[in-house]
């Protein structure tokens, strides 16, 4: 009786009998999977637009350089190339890879996620190998993130770490750059300060607007919202860089690891023009390479190709370097990331290697 008099009352109070809901909830669950799925497939075709835009974009651009260049001139230069400076610029070119590692190990490390700085240096050369090879939209800093994230525990603060590296590396560019703007401010046309100045002032916006956007929406995307995966790793990412706004001083040593990156770089590409037979005063590049970046930095490329070439040619083009040695320089700077990218593909395809060697173990 008392099982009847359930299920009437089930029935009364609703209206429907259990088993009449059940293909009702199965109905509404596949309609949204199905919603999930179409929106799913509609991100896949955005992303995949958005990528045909770029790659026609940079070939047009590399067309365009193609064209305005005299190979002769390039050829004869690549023949004469020094190639002592050539390996020092090498060299040096890794070294910067090192600084960039102690200064995201410093956030890690104020988050309280402790990693080998050897394992930085492979996961930064893996996210340069996701960047520059594989046409998707997981970046390399979604790469380094999502990997340290996953050893630590910590996702808010990983992401939280690779962003604030990303913004004292822009302010150590500043420090590096405004000084020099300053002190030889006559050997710069006005075309150079005036870009420089915009540009710093667009990318400083965006990482205010996007720093700022993370700590809001952590504060709104709370109680029940924080029971889905993704909207607990933005309230995570926010609260992270909540703290790191409210406590400043804990990014005094990453910007000056930002400061001795840049000038690491500076010094890369002042090697390499050593070694293509150029004259032009190191206090050049100061301004010279932060204002490239800038420029290669706006999605409009593929991770900047074809953008920071032409953005070179005309940099130097204001001190009269011809075009076919500016764009060498540009085009050797381009051949070491790609090496640096090669070596984080060998290293991201042993990584799944020693990871099932590491599970067999555990199993024995």
């Amino acid at each position: 009786m008392n099982i009847e008099n359930r299920e009437l009352a089930v029935i009364d109070e609703t209206g429907m009998d259990v088993t009449e809901k059940r293909p009702a909830v199965k109905r509404v669950q596949l309609e949204e999977r199905q919603q999930q799925s179409k929106a799913v497939q509609k991100r896949k075709k955005t992303t995949w637009i958005d990528f045909g835009i770029r790659a026609a974009f940079t070939v047009v651009l590399f067309i365009f350089l193609a064209r305005s260049v005299s190979w002769s001139i390039v050829f004869v230069t690549l023949a004469h190339i020094d190639i002592a400076p050539l390996l020092v610029g090498l060299t040096v070119g890794a070294y910067g890879n090192v600084a960039s590692c102690y200064q995201w190990g410093s956030l890690l490390r104020s988050e309280r996620i402790h990693v080998d700085l050897a394992k930085l240096i492979n996961l930064y050369l893996v996210g340069i190998a996701f960047s520059h090879f594989l046409p998707t939209g997981m970046g390399g800093d979604a790469v380094k993130a999502f990997y340290v994230g996953r050893e630590s525990g910590n996702s808010g603060g990983s992401v939280s770490s690779v962003v604030m590296s990303r913004v004292t590396g822009y302010f150590g560019m500043l420090l590096i750059a405004f000084p020099a703007l300053l002190i030889w401010q006559k050997h710069f046309s006005h075309l150079v300060v005036i870009w420089f100045l915009l540009l710093s002032l667009i990318v400083g916006t965006m990482i205010v607007v996007a720093v700022f956007s993370a700590t809001w929406l952590s504060k709104i995307l709370k109680g029940s919202w924080a029971k889905y995966h993704i909207f607990a790793l933005i309230i995570g990412i926010g609260k992270a860089l909540g703290i790191r706004i409210r406590q400043p001083r804990s990014l005094l040593i990453p910007t000056l690891f930002g400061i001795l990156f840049w000038i690491i770089a500076c010094l890369n590409y002042y090697s390499y023009a050593i070694a293509l037979g150029m004259h032009v005063p190191l206090y050049f590049y100061f301004v010279a390479i932060p204002l490239v970046s800038l420029i290669a930095f706006l999605p409009i490329s593929i991770n900047g190709f074809g953008v920071r070439e032409s953005a070179f040619v005309l940099v130097f083009s204001t001190i009269h370097v011809p075009i076919a040695t500016s764009l060498l320089l540009a085009l050797l700077m381009d051949v070491q990331v790609l090496l640096f990218g090669v070596i984080g593909a060998c290293m991201y395809l042993t990584m799944g290697t020693k990871a099932k060697a590491t599970k067999q173990q555990r199993i024995v």
